[in-house]
């Protein structure tokens, strides 16, 4: 994939990784294995100084807070995640 590939656009419904070996360690604990929604397509960040090459595609993913942390919430946690970490919900 090119810096301007992609795999998911917005609308997908996508699941955080449980683990992504060799990956960005920065997905907090709570999304992993949870699913979302994504709404915004944020690119590949360059960043030399802590980084060899560029990451890989990030994303804004939206969570509900039932889903994270159970009970009748309707409000939503939104996430930057980056390609790596995501698979599409039901695989």
């Amino acid at each position: 994939m090119t810096q301007d590939e992609h795999r998911f656009q917005n609308g997908d419904q996508v699941r955080v990784r449980i683990a992504c070996p060799g990956g960005n360690p920065r997905t907090p604990d709570y999304l992993r294995g949870k699913s979302g929604l994504i709404t915004a397509l944020r690119g590949v960040i360059d960043n030399p100084r802590d980084h060899r090459d560029a990451y890989p595609f990030m994303y804004t993913v939206e969570f509900g807070v039932a889903e994270l942390f159970g009970g009748s919430s309707t409000d939503k946690v939104f996430a930057e995640i980056h390609e790596e970490w995501l698979e599409p919900f039901g695989d």
